[in-house]
């Protein structure tokens, strides 16, 4: 027998009897599985055939929705759209409230968008049947709880933090045991090839009844491989219940000569609803008295956020291809070309074609890939031919990925096969974006944040990328700009990038006057605007609870926070405009400074205390009046540790950057406060006892430039390294650690030359070569001015006057090691044959 989409299974006489239950006079329940253009084509022919408009339409979805169905089915409306929810818990003892929150998308294909807007062209009442998801996450924490009713909601569909997920997520399907099975008697890769296959495939073939049979038949399935226990706690009993009842009080408020209640909802609970309907099952009870705040609002939404390889739990793959199978079907429907039959593989077959033709047009301008004609002819033949070879009656969308593999890849498909694979997908992907109708009401964060990002005369109206310039030290318009830029970034809304400036939070960069940025507002920002309404209604309220939420999350997760950290969280609370903060963060700064123990971090900290007291002015931080003692104790501190060498790191890296960070910190105005004897004082400690060459040497650069060591000392503490028991490694240790922190030497101390210069070229050739790779880091530093003034130098001494170009940049570090390594061994080998003469010349 060839299993192909119409013997997937005999209809049973059980089968038979649901379908006779779930389609009455009074009760239609049509089962659906969310964005299934097959599910939306068949329920418009349903809601044509009936003699009657319904007296109802219900959705699965929470009932709060229901006052944004005028919203959702505007005719200004562009899909795809969304409801967002959101759910907040008054905050326990001490405690940061716990924050849910959900999404519930729709496209054009939606069944359940096409239901609603049938219900605005019919002038039926319509509305959602749901738990609230107040309800939903509450009823979550119920089965969890041994005490408390048991009541449940699916995990997938609330979230803590803004990092949302569905509403209509469909596990059940995926966990099928026996939809597996099928699919894999079938061919199929996944459940979604499996329902294409046997839904999306042959939708326009089958008659309403065929279609409907084949669907319980799914579901039916799906629902005997999940066991009771397993729905009660994932809450899908509770949720049947509650659709059950709103089901049961709309046939009541039916009058006898009306059509019928129909309830659109998720097959896996159509199959079950009229039995609970009749069985006049109780609906949930749940207290949402502990939300401070419940609400939910229409957003903007887009294809890739839609699309189920992204991500989505109830999306369809491929949301660009479903839609031109959608419209294309609507089009030659209402223009009556052809038999209905026929439609689907002709649309299909278009589809493909046209997609086929994009991605070689994206491949050639994009990657410069040309594909020629031929290879676009075998491509919609591979095509054919695979759909038939699956017994398929027209394309499938893995048909059309499959045949792009097969004759557009040139190569390995892990190499030049990512491009092109990766372009088809984004083709099938697209790129629609949804348009919310005018005049529908805003959240408050989002509306508050448009308000604020005009009057910063930032561009909103265009889907392109802008540029701000923002001078933070003489603009105070420009300080409102960066914050607002900055709390977006944090709330985690995709809208701005700086791409250049002081950066307060790293202590990097604060030289530079301004802060250059790279924004575009697009459906995304406003999305994430109003998934981030969780935190708070207007954006200082946001992002004040979304800073002390991570505040929280750390000492939940009793992480232990170092003098950097602290200094940084301190910095960004700034940045940000959260100086009512300041005084708390002071006080866990001032208790992380005293529980570090690490003398590379106190010194950072140091030293952005320093640089944070000399940026008061940009960042309007005028309420600091704890610094100076901060700063005092953040020094003294490091400078405490500083003495154990045990408190140093293995290879020192790090405490070169301490010492300079501090030497950096006593130069400026804000460490004229600071004494600096004790500074001098470990630098002198270091250079004489420390074992590390290149700690004892840049505290040489640093007592040189402090005016305590002076040349010819310098120059006997070089050579006695240089020319000493170390070796060559480690003696050129102390030469690196001297420029790091004092390169001017170099060049400007004819002893130190002189003495670098006697000793280097005393060396033999193969203590040269094991000291290389420790020269080349102690030259690392230099520009390439500094470099040509030291080889100008060290030339002099030798008289000779022309170096050759001294920057070579098709050779590598390591190919001149090797040559030399190999150079050396080539005169060793002449001179041990009597033949050294040859190289004299």
């Amino acid at each position: 027998m060839s299993w192909t989409a119409e013997r997937m299974l005999p209809a049973s006489p059980e089968l038979r009897a649901l379908a006779a239950r779930l389609h009455t006079p009074e009760l239609i329940v049509y089962p659906v599985r969310h964005h299934s253009p097959a599910c939306a084509w068949q329920l418009q022919r349903l809601l044509a055939a009936l003699p009657r408009p319904p007296s109802a339409i219900l959705v699965e979805g929470p009932r709060r929705f229901t006052p944004l169905i005028e919203a959702l089915t505007h005719p200004e409306a562009r899909l795809p759209l969304a409801i967002y929810a959101w759910a907040v818990e008054r905050p326990g003892a001490g405690g940061e409230p716990r924050r849910h929150a959900a999404y519930y998308p729709f496209c054009e294909h939606s069944p359940e968008w096409v239901a609603l807007r049938a219900a605005r062209t019919l002038g039926v009442p319509a509305r959602f049947i749901d738990l609230d998801f107040g309800e939903q996450c509450l009823s979550e924490r119920a089965a969890a709880d041994d005490d408390a009713p048991a009541v449940t909601t699916p995990a997938p569909a609330r979230a803590t933090t803004p990092d949302a997920v569905s509403l209509l997520d469909e596990h059940h399907y995926r966990r099928s045991a026996t939809l597996r099975a099928l699919g894999e008697r079938l061919g199929c890769r996944d459940h979604e090839e499996l329902w294409e296959h046997l839904f999306e495939v042959p939708a326009t073939t089958r008659t309403l009844t065929e279609h409907l049979a084949a669907l319980d038949t799914w579901c039916r399935l799906a629902r005997l491989d999940s066991r009771e226990e397993t729905l009660r706690t994932d809450g899908t009993l509770a949720r049947e219940a509650e659709m059950a009842w709103h089901i049961r009080s709309a046939l009541a408020e039916r009058s006898a000569d009306a059509g019928p209640v129909l309830a659109v909802v998720g097959g896996f609970h159509a199959v079950v609803l009229p039995e609970l309907v009749a069985g006049a099952t109780a609906r949930p009870q749940l207290d949402s008295r502990v939300f401070s705040e419940e609400d939910c609002a229409l957003i903007r939404y887009d294809s890739e956020r839609l699309d189920r390889l992204n991500g989505y739990a109830a999306g369809m793959p491929a949301p660009a291809w479903q839609l031109r199978l959608w419209q294309g079907l609507q089009q030659r429907a209402r223009a009556g070309h052809g038999e209905i039959a026929d439609l689907g593989a002709k649309v299909r077959d278009e589809a493909a074609l046209l997609l086929l033709f994009e991605i070689a047009a994206t491949l050639r301008e994009r990657h410069r890939l040309h594909l020629p004609l031929p290879s676009l002819q075998a491509a919609h033949t591979q095509l054919r031919r695979l759909h038939r070879l699956r017994g398929r009656a027209a394309a499938a969308h893995t048909d059309l990925l499959d045949a792009v593999q097969s004759c557009f890849v040139q190569g390995e498909i892990d190499g030049a096969g990512a491009p092109v694979l990766a372009e088809a997908r984004r083709a099938c992907c697209g790129r629609e974006a949804g348009r919310v109708p005018p005049g529908t009401a805003r959240p408050p964060l989002l509306q508050d944040v448009l308000n604020r990002a005009r009057r910063q005369r930032l561009k909103l109206d265009e889907d392109e990328p802008r540029r701000a310039v923002l001078d933070l030290y003489r603009r105070p318009e420009h300080r409102v700009s960066s914050r607002l830029l900055h709390g977006l970034m944090l709330l985690g809304v995709p809208f701005a990038q700086r791409t250049a400036g002081p950066d307060f939070v790293h202590g990097r960069g604060l030289e530079r006057l301004q802060e250059h940025w790279e924004y575009r507002y697009s459906a995304a920002t406003e999305a994430a605007l109003v998934e981030a309404s969780v935190y708070g209604p207007t954006l200082p309220l946001a992002v004040a609870a979304r800073f002390n939420e991570q505040i929280e999350r750390s000492r939940e997760a009793r992480e232990t926070l170092d003098a950097r950290s602290a200094v940084a969280r301190l910095a960004q609370a700034c940045v940000l405009g959260l100086h009512e903060q300041v005084p708390r963060l002071g006080g866990l700064l001032r208790e992380a400074i005293h529980a570090d123990t690490a003398f590379e971090s106190l010194a950072a900290a140091a030293g952005h205390l320093g640089l944070l007291a000399a940026a008061r002015e940009p960042l309007e931080a005028r309420n600091l009046d704890d610094l100076p003692g901060l700063l005092q104790a953040a020094y003294s501190r490091a400078l405490y540790l500083g003495q154990a060498p045990l408190a140093l790191s293995d290879d020192g890296s790090g405490a070169l950057q301490a010492l300079a960070r501090l030497r950096e910190l006593l130069a400026s105005e804000t460490g004229q406060a600071l004494d600096a004897s004790l500074f001098t004082a470990l630098l002198t400690a270091l250079h004489r006892e420390h074992p590390q060459p290149l700690l004892r040497g840049a505290a040489a650069g640093l007592l040189h430039a402090d005016g305590q060591l002076d040349a010819d000392a310098l120059a006997v503490s070089l050579h006695g390294h240089l020319d000493g028991l170390l070796a060559p490694r480690e003696a050129v240790a102390f030469l690196r650690g001297l420029l790091h922190s004092a390169r001017e030497v170099a060049w400007q101390q004819p002893a130190v030359l002189e003495t670098l210069d006697s000793l280097l070229g005393g060396w033999d050739m193969p203590t040269f070569l094991a000291a290389l790779p420790e020269l080349r880091l102690a030259f690392a530093t230099m520009t390439p001015r500094e470099t040509e003034r030291i080889a100008r130098a060290v030339a002099g001494r030798h008289e000779v006057a022309d170096l050759g170009p001294l920057l070579q940049r098709g050779t590598s570090p390591e190919q001149v090691q090797r040559q030399l390594a190999a150079s050396h061994s080539l005169a060793t080998l002449l001179a041990a044959d009597g033949l050294g003469a040859w190289l004299s010349d």
